[in-house]
């Protein structure tokens, strides 16, 4: 039996070690790995109401504005590409989870051992830098647009001569506290709450504003049923603005009862799609081919929009500790900062100081290096291909095949999901080269 075994897999769910005291069995061996996963195990946990608003606040975030725009690109058909992306987000996000538990008593800690168990040690480090790449430059290009979008809702007042650096800065900071005070997911729980009424409200505004310039329209732009050409740009659009599954090996792992993922999982997917739905048609629908991306851009300028603005930023503000959190945690347990023996205090401070000199570095990256905002599209199109799409898939049937027997549905479906997220590889680095 391996050390990770005894103390962990049955630790994990609360019950015993399995060893007793006076069996007069040899002590384990416990390693580091097992140190920082008991240590995780006896952090406080998350319900799945807890679990189903960091799903909905880490997916549905700046992507829903540009929904509308991509049914302009595919047509009403493209309503169709979010239920489909919708049901891929849910399937690869349970499969990703069980490919944790592929070996019976145990779970795999992270994403990357994941991929470790399916195609070794250094399918692990390509597939590592490939999901953190992408988690730290969400990180980084939100944090331009949280400024970005600051310094526009000050316009015209005495903040305005700050600048757009300025205001990235302030962000910086304000990501820096929240994730230097967040130990586990358990402690964020609060920004996932508000950061999912941000997206609500956004949504309520963008379709309150929709229905009433269609009122007042003299006449309905133009729309089409559906456009072959340009169908996967759409399609692959939409799928982007369902990326969100590197997260929920971290997610599950804070749920009080990860047997209820499954049902969670499924509940958040079909809440965001259904928003997604109403933004989209209420856009395409209003606007037409006219609709523009960002789709607030479409809307009748006022208050609303400006409150719409400010909820997006507070969005991207409320998300990024999220992600970056379950980023720091499964690099501090790499890097043993979460297993330091014999010393809470000195654990705590190492964790300090490598949060805020990774933060320090986003940060400097997404203040002084020219066109940030550009080139980290480019590569994060690569990345978030593979890892969101084509690497879960293959790691499912990679450690399931000798287990049990697929289906030829199965294996359709898995090789639909494959070919798609190539599909999105392509096209999303041809558009982020071109973007340029």
């Amino acid at each position: 039996m391996s050390s990770r075994q005894p103390l962990l897999a049955v630790g994990r769910a609360g019950g015993n070690s399995g060893y007793s005291a006076t069996s007069g069995s040899p002590e384990p061996q416990i390693t580091a790995s097992d140190m920082a996963v008991a240590s995780a195990a006896s952090q406080p946990k998350g319900s799945a109401t807890e679990t189903l608003f960091h799903i909905v606040c880490i997916t549905a975030g700046t992507g829903i504005l540009q929904l509308p725009y991509a049914l302009k690109e595919g047509g009403w058909f493209g309503a169709l590409y979010i239920v489909l992306a919708a049901a891929i987000s849910a399937y690869t996000g349970n499969i990703l989870i069980k490919c944790l538990y592929h070996k019976q008593g145990t779970r795999l800690r992270s994403y990357s051992e994941v991929v470790e168990a399916a195609f070794g040690r250094y399918g692990r480090m390509v597939a590592r830098g490939l999901k953190d790449f992408n988690l730290l430059g969400v990180a980084g290009i939100s944090i331009v647009l949280a400024g970005i979008n600051i310094n526009s809702l000050v316009a015209g007042t005495a903040a305005d001569i700050l600048g757009p650096r300025f205001w990235i800065a302030v962000s910086s900071v304000l990501i820096w506290l929240v994730i230097v005070l967040a130990r586990e997911i358990h402690d964020v729980f609060v920004l996932s709450v508000f950061g999912t009424l941000t997206t609500v409200v956004t949504v309520l505004i963008i379709v309150w504003l929709g229905i009433s310039d269609l009122e007042y329209a003299r006449a309905r732009p133009p729309t089409k049923l559906v456009d072959f050409g340009m169908a996967p740009m759409s399609l692959a659009s939409i799928c982007f603005s369902f990326g969100g599954n590197l997260n929920w090996p971290d997610l599950e792992a804070s749920m009080q009862s990860p047997k209820r993922w499954s049902k969670t999982l499924a509940l958040a997917t079909a809440f965001i799609a259904f928003i997604y739905l109403c933004v989209a048609a209420v856009g395409y629908g209003v606007y037409g081919d006219l609709v523009k991306s960002p789709v607030l851009l479409s809307l009748s300028p006022g208050i609303a929009v400006v409150v719409a603005n400010a909820m997006i930023t507070a969005h991207v503000l409320l998300a990024c500790p999220i992600i970056l959190t379950a980023v720091f945690i499964e690099a501090e347990s790499d890097l043993r900062i979460s297993s330091v023996a014999g010393s809470t205090t000195r654990e705590r401070l190492y964790s300090i100081l490598f949060r805020t000199a990774m933060m320090l570095t986003i940060a400097m990256a997404a203040l002084f290096i020219s066109d940030f905002s550009k080139i980290v599209p480019v590569l994060g199109a690569v990345a978030a291909s593979m890892v969101v799409f084509v690497i879960p898939v293959a790691c499912y049937v990679r450690l399931f095949q000798g287990q049990r027997e697929f289906s030829a549905l199965e294996y359709v479906w898995c090789t639909l999901i494959a070919g798609i997220g190539l599909m999105c590889l392509v096209i999303g680095t041809s558009q982020a080269i071109a973007n340029l």
